[in-house]
Protein backbone atom coordinates (compact mmCIF):
# COMPACT_ATOMS: atom_id res chain seq x y z
CA UNK A 1 0.00 0.00 0.00
CA UNK A 2 1.22 3.44 -0.54
CA UNK A 3 2.96 5.07 2.41
CA UNK A 4 5.59 7.31 2.80
CA UNK A 5 8.73 5.60 2.49
CA UNK A 6 12.13 6.04 0.80
CA UNK A 7 12.81 3.51 -2.57
CA UNK A 8 16.22 1.52 -2.85
CA UNK A 9 17.83 0.47 -5.64
CA UNK A 10 16.37 -2.46 -7.18
CA UNK A 11 12.73 -2.23 -4.72
CA UNK A 12 9.78 -3.77 -6.78
CA UNK A 13 6.24 -2.55 -6.96
CA UNK A 14 3.03 -3.81 -8.18
CA UNK A 15 0.58 -1.09 -9.64
CA UNK A 16 -3.21 -2.27 -10.10
CA UNK A 17 -5.12 0.26 -11.58
CA UNK A 18 -7.80 0.31 -14.75
CA UNK A 19 -7.72 -3.30 -15.14
CA UNK A 20 -3.55 -3.94 -15.37
CA UNK A 21 -1.53 -4.97 -13.15
CA UNK A 22 2.47 -2.85 -13.30
CA UNK A 23 5.63 -4.31 -12.22
CA UNK A 24 7.85 -1.56 -11.60
CA UNK A 25 11.35 -1.62 -10.20
CA UNK A 26 13.20 1.61 -9.04
CA UNK A 27 16.12 1.88 -11.01
CA UNK A 28 19.14 5.40 -10.87
CA UNK A 29 16.10 7.32 -9.05
CA UNK A 30 13.12 6.89 -11.02
CA UNK A 31 10.41 3.88 -11.60
CA UNK A 32 10.76 2.30 -14.66
CA UNK A 33 7.69 -0.17 -15.73
CA UNK A 34 9.42 -3.79 -16.55
CA UNK A 35 5.81 -5.45 -17.51
CA UNK A 36 1.91 -4.72 -17.69
CA UNK A 37 -0.28 -7.73 -17.38
CA UNK A 38 -3.97 -8.04 -16.65
CA UNK A 39 -5.35 -7.05 -12.89
CA UNK A 40 -6.09 -10.59 -12.45
CA UNK A 41 -8.77 -9.59 -10.52
CA UNK A 42 -6.56 -7.46 -7.65
CA UNK A 43 -7.55 -4.62 -5.88
CA UNK A 44 -6.39 -1.57 -7.22
CA UNK A 45 -3.92 -0.58 -5.15
CA UNK A 46 0.10 -0.12 -5.08
CA UNK A 47 2.21 -2.97 -3.46
CA UNK A 48 5.62 -1.96 -2.46
CA UNK A 49 6.95 -5.79 -2.12
CA UNK A 50 10.23 -4.49 -0.08
CA UNK A 51 7.46 -4.06 2.81
CA UNK A 52 6.67 -7.85 3.02
CA UNK A 53 6.34 -8.89 6.46
CA UNK A 54 8.23 -12.85 6.17
CA UNK A 55 5.79 -15.15 7.39
CA UNK A 56 8.10 -18.12 8.68
CA UNK A 57 10.15 -15.65 10.82
CA UNK A 58 7.16 -15.64 13.39
CA UNK A 59 7.27 -19.16 15.77
CA UNK A 60 3.96 -18.62 16.87
CA UNK A 61 0.83 -20.49 14.79
CA UNK A 62 -0.55 -18.75 12.10
CA UNK A 63 -2.72 -18.49 9.07
CA UNK A 64 -3.41 -16.36 6.14
CA UNK A 65 -5.56 -16.05 3.13
CA UNK A 66 -5.45 -13.72 0.73
CA UNK A 67 -4.89 -13.11 -2.78
CA UNK A 68 -1.48 -13.70 -4.35
CA UNK A 69 -0.25 -10.55 -5.83
CA UNK A 70 3.26 -11.22 -7.33
CA UNK A 71 5.46 -14.20 -7.69
CA UNK A 72 9.00 -14.09 -8.28
CA UNK A 73 11.88 -17.04 -8.52
CA UNK A 74 12.29 -16.84 -4.70
CA UNK A 75 8.74 -15.41 -3.43
CA UNK A 76 5.13 -15.30 -3.52
CA UNK A 77 3.83 -12.46 -2.09
CA UNK A 78 0.28 -12.62 -0.82
CA UNK A 79 -2.00 -9.69 0.44
CA UNK A 80 -3.10 -10.17 4.02
CA UNK A 81 -5.59 -7.21 5.25
CA UNK A 82 -4.05 -4.54 4.24
CA UNK A 83 -0.43 -5.98 4.26
CA UNK A 84 1.30 -8.16 2.24
CA UNK A 85 3.08 -11.31 3.34
CA UNK A 86 6.09 -13.41 2.00
CA UNK A 87 6.22 -16.81 1.50
CA UNK A 88 9.10 -18.95 0.41
CA UNK A 89 7.63 -20.09 -3.00
CA UNK A 90 9.25 -23.42 -2.37
CA UNK A 91 5.67 -24.20 -0.07
CA UNK A 92 4.19 -24.38 -3.04
CA UNK A 93 3.52 -27.71 -5.02
CA UNK A 94 2.19 -26.38 -7.79
CA UNK A 95 2.95 -23.16 -9.44
CA UNK A 96 1.08 -20.20 -7.52
CA UNK A 97 -1.28 -18.30 -10.10
CA UNK A 98 -1.69 -14.13 -9.46
CA UNK A 99 -5.06 -13.25 -8.35
CA UNK A 100 -5.89 -16.76 -6.85
CA UNK A 101 -6.46 -16.99 -3.32
CA UNK A 102 -4.52 -19.52 -0.65
CA UNK A 103 -4.46 -20.88 2.61
CA UNK A 104 -1.04 -20.70 4.10
CA UNK A 105 -0.66 -22.03 7.68
CA UNK A 106 2.96 -21.69 9.64
CA UNK A 107 3.68 -23.61 12.59
CA UNK A 108 6.99 -22.95 14.49
CA UNK A 109 8.16 -20.92 11.43
CA UNK A 110 7.30 -24.08 9.19
CA UNK A 111 4.77 -23.29 6.04
CA UNK A 112 2.33 -25.33 4.56
CA UNK A 113 -0.31 -24.27 1.74
CA UNK A 114 -3.62 -25.97 2.55
CA UNK A 115 -4.89 -25.00 -0.54
CA UNK A 116 -6.98 -22.73 -2.62
CA UNK A 117 -9.51 -20.52 -1.62
CA UNK A 118 -12.59 -18.75 -2.97
CA UNK A 119 -12.30 -15.22 -2.78
CA UNK A 120 -14.98 -14.71 -0.23
CA UNK A 121 -13.58 -17.57 1.87
CA UNK A 122 -9.62 -16.45 1.81
CA UNK A 123 -11.54 -12.84 2.67
CA UNK A 124 -13.53 -15.03 5.87
CA UNK A 125 -9.96 -16.18 6.86
CA UNK A 126 -8.30 -12.97 6.70
CA UNK A 127 -11.28 -11.15 9.02
CA UNK A 128 -11.16 -14.21 11.55
CA UNK A 129 -7.32 -13.81 11.76
CA UNK A 130 -7.40 -9.62 12.00
CA UNK A 131 -9.95 -10.46 15.14
CA UNK A 132 -7.55 -13.10 16.80
CA UNK A 133 -4.31 -10.72 16.88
Amino acid sequence: MQKNRTSAEGDTKISVNNGSRNIDRFSEGQWLTMKSLPDAGLPHGVYHLADAAKAAKNVHPQTFGGQVVHVDQSSVYQLSGKDIVQHERGLFAKEPVVGQCYEVSYRRGIGTVKGELSLAEGAKLDHQRSRSL
